[in-house]
């Protein structure tokens, strides 16, 4: 038997807020003139905070007894922490200036 389980609504926007803050400094620095050069690292620094915040806080708030919560907090930190320094390394290496 399935059971539903209810997680409060600001927990699936800061998870949606967090990816679409990734999405946003992927086009800034993939793009360069289409935002001041500060809006990346502002929006990476937004990508970390609310995606791994939220997904640690229903790790930790809403435990369960199989450990799912905890092993997706887990993998989201480390896809993070790649994407992050593909990031690092795209603005490192001017990536978006090829045309």
């Amino acid at each position: 038997m399935t059971t539903t389980r209810s997680y409060p609504p600001w927990l699936i926007v800061s998870r949606m807020l967090g990816t679409a803050a990734l999405i946003g400094a992927l086009a800034v620095t993939l793009k360069p003139g289409v935002a001041p050069p500060l809006l990346g690292p502002i929006f990476i620094f937004a990508f970390l905070v609310l995606r791994l915040g939220s997904e640690w806080t229903l790790a930790i708030r809403y435990p369960d007894e199989e450990g799912r919560h905890r092993r997706s907090a887990i993998l989201n930190t480390v896809i993070a922490l790649v994407v992050t320094a593909f990031w690092f390394y795209a603005r490192s290496r001017g990536l978006g200036r090829w045309g």
